[in-house]
């Protein structure tokens, strides 16, 4: 199994992958040591679906599950056949879950008692890829969670697009298509982004969507862009809407155009300006204060970068209070050996992508 490089909560690590998937030989697990789901000691980051507390379900990327708890073992109760997972437990090597048809997979065993221990599972892979459902822990018996340290007070979302998501950033050149096995979003420029920043975050973020217009419409202007998806707690369900109050963020990091303009038809530039406005009123709307950072990535040529940039000195002009910046990443920033599956930055271009969202937010939000 080659090397991969896994990014999960604030740990980053270049290690070797071990799989924790569940092998035709399992551990014997005492189910008395079951903690559900809905124990308040259970720390979920991302967009979460409680309507079941014993079933949480969930489908965005990089949300994460995160705990601390008393034993020598722990095992986690998921449903999923499809999605992989980043796992973590104290600071031992990352380990690489990729789910089957199993309901318990067993993370750690022989662990030392005389401390407790912390676990973060974070789901590496995007929406369409599939949904899962977490029902909580196994311990040993007569053994619970505890308490985690205090969060971090900064939190960004992001609103993208592959990129945002990961696509392809841990393949091995840009010829290779995507897979699940070479998408990552712990090793996003969002989620290296938020950890240089000491910050939580949240990704809402969907391969091909633009602002209008989706990959390879053959219209100017698609049904579902992602907009429409944006109040979704998850993408599966439209009935079920995201609770802002739940979880506000100081800053919203908005990475959309690519594939609006990645084919044609083009949308009219009156049309995708004037959408884009309505999207940064409504995060505005939903969090009063919020700084908006609109960028242009590396996969973003014109006529999209002009356009983004007029939105936001459209909307500057006559602020005294200026909310709203244009962070442009140029395509030449990045060498060929930047590039994964399908022309996607890898994680070094991901890398360099950091690096000049994190000087801006750093200079904007006096981080």
């Amino acid at each position: 199994m080659k090397n991969r490089i896994l990014f999960t909560g604030c740990l980053i690590t270049l290690l070797q992958f071990i799989s924790c998937s569940p092998t035709s030989v399992k551990p014997e697990i005492d189910k008395s040591g079951i903690i559900d789901s809905d124990d308040p000691n259970i720390q979920y980051t991302g967009r979460f679906d409680f309507t079941n507390p014993k079933k949480v379900a969930f489908d965005w990327p990089g949300v994460s599950i995160c705990a601390r708890f008393e034993g020598t073992q722990c095992s986690i109760r998921l449903n999923d056949h499809k999605n992989e997972y980043a796992v973590i437990v104290d600071q031992r090597a990352p380990r690489l879950l990729t789910t089957d048809t199993a309901s318990v997979y067993p993370i750690a065993s022989d662990l030392s008692s005389s401390a407790p221990h912390t676990i973060t599972i974070q789901k590496r892979t995007e929406t369409f890829v599939g949904k899962g459902e977490f029902g909580g822990f196994i311990l040993d018996k007569d053994c619970a969670l505890l308490p985690l340290d205090k969060r971090p007070d900064r939190r960004v979302e992001f609103i993208g697009n592959s990129i945002t998501c990961g696509y392809g950033v841990e393949g091995d050149s840009s010829n290779c298509r995507f897979s699940p096995q070479t998408e990552n979003a712990c090793m996003s420029y969002a989620a290296m982004t938020s950890r240089a920043l000491n910050a939580d975050y949240s990704l809402v973020s969907y391969s091909g969507r633009g602002v209008v217009r989706n990959y390879g419409d053959s219209s100017k202007v698609s049904q579902y862009p992602m907009p429409s998806l944006y109040d979704r707690t998850c993408f599966s369900d439209s009935t079920r809407k995201w609770n802002f109050a739940s979880w506000t963020p100081q800053a919203v990091v908005i990475n959309l155009g690519t594939n609006d303009f990645s084919t044609h038809p083009f949308p009219d530039s009156a049309v995708f300006e004037e959408a884009y406005i309505r999207l940064i009123h409504r995060v505005r709307a939903q969090y009063p204060g919020v700084e908006i950072f609109c960028i242009c990535g590396p996969m973003i040529g014109e006529p999209c970068w002009s356009y983004v940039k007029d939105v936001v000195q459209q909307e500057q002009r006559g602020k005294r209070d200026k909310d709203v910046f244009f962070v442009g990443i140029d395509k030449k920033l990045l060498n060929d050996s930047d590039w994964g599956c399908d022309m996607h930055p890898n994680v070094y271009g991901m890398a360099k992508m950091m690096d000049v969202l994190v000087a801006a937010m750093k200079m904007r939000m006096n981080w």
